[in-house]
């Protein structure tokens, strides 16, 4: 195993991991539809921010705590609440919404960076994820030093802007097809996943 294997390693994990629906797959669905693709960028980044931060957790001893039943039962229910509060005030106020004009908002808005921590801390797949899988994977890279580490973490990285920027280029392409009653419509969908999500975290 060499660095650049590594690095491709980190590549396969990472888009094999963000090409998954979760919420964060939603969110950036309706944040792009908004705005514009640049809205994933943001998005991508307050998720690249907390996974960064939860390594340095790991790594600083927290990993037993992390992956303990409680915390993963509080993660679940405060997830699996905030999922169908968010489902329902979208779906009650979808008939309300517009679709913007093509490239209106920058899509750079100040919660985007903390949806995307958001939306990926309450996913309890997130975090027993980085707990098992890939605190071992990182662990093997670092078998090669620090930059071992660096590289794989680089290769994720890269896998999930590249995923969510292909994805909000093909959300923005597609909204030219799209009516207000459409783009309503699409609203309803993505509440209704949510709030299946949200059920779904409480009950498992």
């Amino acid at each position: 195993m060499n660095l650049l294997f590594i690095f491709f390693t980190g590549i396969t994990i990472g888009i094999s991991g963000a090409m998954i629906p979760g919420p964060l797959t939603f969110f950036t669905v309706r944040e792009v539809l908004k705005t514009n693709r640049f809205a994933s960028l943001r998005i991508i980044l307050g998720h690249i921010i907390l996974e960064f931060v939860l390594i340095a957790v790991i790594f600083l001893g927290f990993q037993r705590f992390l992956s303990s039943k409680e915390f993963l039962l509080a993660i679940s229910i405060v997830g699996g609440v905030a999922l169908i509060i968010m489902g329902i005030i979208i779906f009650l106020t979808a008939a309300k919404m517009n679709l913007p004009d093509k490239g209106s908002g920058s899509g750079f808005s100040k919660g985007l960076i903390l949806g995307g921590i958001f939306f990926s801390i309450i996913s309890p797949g997130f975090i027993a994820w980085w707990t098992t899988i890939g605190l071992s994977t990182v662990m093997k890279a670092l078998l090669f030093g620090v930059s071992g580490a660096v590289i794989l973490t680089l290769g994720h990285w890269l896998a999930d802007i590249l995923w969510y920027w292909f994805l909000s280029y093909a959300i923005e392409k597609s909204r030219r097809y799209l009516s207000d009653r459409s783009y309503q419509n699409v609203l309803r969908f993505v509440s209704v996943i949510l709030i299946i999500l949200g059920i779904r975290f409480l009950i498992i």
